[in-house]
């Protein structure tokens, strides 16, 4: 048995030499595979680690003790079952073309080892091919046989790669120009040579029959040229002028009645045409399928032809990227068992101009706003807007979006229109897709807020919303932007008004320890525009306040202090003005207590906590005012008679009263009380009853500056002890400033 190429050896129709071509239909798809496995032929994904080919015969694995096993469509499927994962694509394809021609895989692999070999820079030597996996044994003849081989250049290497799919689909002009780019008689390949014949014979097969179509036209004899131009394209399925002549002949049942009309009907979109039969086909017949062609045209030139095979998911067909700015026309030819078996359905003309997509539209006080999506082959848009007193100049148009505004109340319409350019260099619109707009009437927006606290209410005023229902409310998650234009949505409905009650003077009193945002709502109808809005504090009230004077113009001030307060402000109202006097925290109040500085005259203290929010409306709870009165004072002095001889006079009781500003009607009466000792050092009365009452000095006699001097009665036996003492309902605002008890001793 021979080991050079050219010896009968191996299966029927295994090769006798080198193959110039893999002849293998999916060939591009068989080498993706393979080279996502990082494999550099074939062979890598036959053989086992540590083992090597045969491909001499046949294709062999060859192990250890020369043992050889075929690797046939059996041992893929073993293959296939055992690595499966990535391999099993690959390997599935592989047993497939085995099945299909026992040949086949030797060829390929052959095929791919004379390229690697041509290309590697030490190709002629055996070592080379053993790298490959190559036996050793067979690895001197393999390559002798490649150097000696016809070298493909690129050009010609995608020709006989891609040679075999053209002829599988029919493309016969697309393989007769591949086939030209081979050497005439197959370069030694004997099958390769009966296919380029083959190609060549089914080549001028189809141009008779277009000869014959043409003779047939001419003659009038529509039908004959019908039938002549159907047996070109069945011929040669990618002949353009077989394609286009049916498409011209084509009678889609215009000449029969009897015969069913079908239309083919194309639906636009922004990036996509989608293409259908009406009525859609029987299922017997719609399994035979439908070729659909995009016929383009082009001025001055070659009608464009472009086959679609994306189907829709709802029924047709999918142009994905049809030619914007031309005008198309599509072709459904009927096919039996791959080949085109009548004459086509042809649609109208189509101008390939989308509208544009996702026009939307919303609309303000006196505004407006659109957004649309524009196809991705267009140059621009063309918008227009017409209203009530007709078109609306002025809008500020942008790439996918409008914006009018100062527009008046009423109904608009919106057209954007899609401009395209044609072949020609002239540009071409969209039909226009429309909107109508209605423009409704708003409320004016409040532009101000301000609110005024006093007399524990706050009252609040505004500027704006004059021709709408202004309501002041809280927005309970945080009210919008001023401005913000608001609808009546029950997903988000507006609070209701504030449920504060009315205080003094129109105003409205918040709850006690509340912070309110405020804000000002101009409603009109189910639209309302947002306003301003301002904070209204009112802290929470300070129970237990007490306040006395406690001089050198002072008084202290306590009070139960309040849950989570951090401090607490004390106001205090005198003559006609109101001072913060001090703002204290809790640990200071424990340590220091809290005194605040006052005149001479009543005054009233108010106590609250401080306000948290800066900048707020502080609006004092109610109550929580303590009054203190003015500081009204009566003193007495007992001043001695005037020394007569070894005698004094009488006594005098002089009796003064202090009161700043104007002197109460209800003022104490005063009265001078004595009370006579056993012993040396008499006791002073407790009481105005606990002693005998010498002297009475009526309210209603005492004034600022003018003393009351009265004489001390003489009747006592001293030693006694003198006191005097403040009666009546006012006594306990009054008081009362006593001298030395030692000035009150008579003896």
């Amino acid at each position: 048995m021979g080991l050079e190429f050219g010896h009968n050896l191996g299966l029927r129709r295994a090769l006798r030499g080198l193959p110039l071509s893999p002849l293998v239909p999916g060939y591009g798809l068989l080498v993706a595979r393979q080279r996502a496995l990082g494999l550099r032929h074939i062979g890598d994904a036959l053989v086992e680690r540590g083992r090597v080919l045969g491909v001499l015969d046949g294709v062999f694995e060859e192990g250890g003790g020369r043992r050889r096993q075929h690797i046939g469509a059996d041992r893929l499927r073993r293959l296939g079952a055992a690595r499966g994962g990535a391999y099993g694509p690959l390997l599935a394809q592989l047993e497939a073309v085995q099945l299909q021609d026992p040949a086949a895989l030797r060829r390929i692999l052959l095929y791919q080892l004379v390229e690697l070999l041509q290309a590697h820079p030490q190709g002629s030597d055996p070592a080379t091919a053993v790298a490959l996996g190559v036996s050793p044994q067979e690895a001197g003849p393999l390559v002798r046989v490649a150097a000696a081989h016809l070298r493909l250049d690129g050009e010609q290497r995608r020709a006989v790669e891609e040679l075999a799919d053209a002829w599988a689909d029919g493309k016969v002009r697309r393989a007769a120009g591949l086939a030209a780019l081979l050497p005439a008689g197959g370069g030694g390949d004997a099958l390769l040579r009966r296919r380029l014949a083959e190609i060549a014979g089914r080549a001028k097969e189809a141009d008779d029959a277009l000869d014959a179509a043409r003779e047939a036209d001419q003659a009038g004899d529509a039908r004959t040229a019908e039938d002549c131009m159907l047996r070109a394209a069945r011929l040669a399925s990618d002949c353009p002028r077989a394609l286009l002549g049916l498409v011209r002949l084509h009678r889609a049942g215009k000449d029969d009645p009897a015969e069913p009309s079908e239309v083919l009907t194309v639906r636009p979109a922004p990036e996509t045409v989608t293409v259908a039969l009406s009525p859609a086909p029987p299922a017997s017949e719609a399994a035979n399928g439908r070729r659909v062609l995009r016929l383009t045209r082009v001025p001055g030139g070659p009608t464009g032809i472009t086959e679609i095979t994306d189907l829709s998911p709802s029924g047709g067909w999918v142009d994905p990227s049809p030619p914007f700015g031309h005008e198309v026309r599509y072709a459904a030819l009927p096919l039996r068992d791959g080949r085109i078996d009548g004459p086509p359905v042809v649609s109208d003309v189509l101008l390939v101009a989308p509208d544009v997509s996702g026009l939307r539209s919303t609309t303000g006080r006196g505004r407006i706003e659109a957004t649309w999506t524009e196809p991705s082959g267009a140059l621009g848009v063309r918008v227009q807007l017409v209203g009530p007193a007709g078109p609306v100049d002025g809008a500020d148009v942008r790439t996918g979006t409008l914006t009018a505004t100062g527009l008046g109340v009423g109904a608009y319409v919106l057209r954007v229109h899609c401009r395209y350019r044609s072949p020609d260099g002239a540009v071409v619109e969209s039909a226009g897709a429309e909107r109508p707009v209605s423009v409704d009437p708003w409320p004016t927006p409040v532009d101000r807020l301000d609110a005024t606290a006093a007399h524990g209410s706050v009252r609040f005023s505004w500027s704006g919303g004059d021709d709408a229902d202004v309501r002041l409310v809280a927005w309970p998650a945080g009210p919008p932007e001023p401005g913000a234009e608001l609808t009546d949505d029950p997903a988000r409905p507006w609070p209701a008004p504030l449920p504060w009650e009315a205080g003094a003077g129109g105003g409205l009193v918040p709850p006690p320890g509340s912070v309110t945002r405020v804000s000002a709502l101009a409603v009109l109808g189910p639209r309302a525009v947002a306003g301003p809005g301002l904070v209204v504090e009112c802290p929470p009230a300070v129970a237990g306040a007490r306040v006395e004077r406690v001089g050198g113009g002072r008084a202290r001030v306590t009070f139960d202090w309040p849950a989570e307060a951090g401090e607490v402000a004390a106001t205090v109202e005198q003559d006609g003005a109101s001072t913060v006097h001090r703002v204290v925290a809790r640990s200071t109040y424990v340590r220091e207590g809290l005194y605040v500085d006052v005149a001479p005259s009543a005054f009233s203290v108010t106590l609250s906590a401080a306000p948290r929010t800066p900048d707020a409306v502080v609006v004092p709870p109610p109550g929580g005012a303590v009054r203190v009165p003015a500081d009204i004072a009566v003193s007495y002095r007992i001043v001695p008679g005037a020394r007569r001889a070894l005698r004094r006079g009488p006594s005098l009781l002089r009796v003064t009263l202090s009161c700043p500003g104007e002197v109460p009607d209800d003022l104490p009466e005063f009265v001078l009380v004595a009370r006579s000792g056993n012993g040396r050092d008499p006791v002073r009365p407790r009481t105005p009853t606990d002693g005998t009452t010498l002297l009475r000095v009526g309210g209603g006699t005492l004034s600022p500056g003018s003393p009351v001097e009265l004489p001390v009665p003489s009747g006592l036996r001293p030693p006694y002890a003198l006191r005097g003492f403040l009666l009546g309902e006012g006594a306990a605002d009054v008081r009362l400033d006593e001298p030395s008890p030692t000035t009150l001793v008579v003896r």
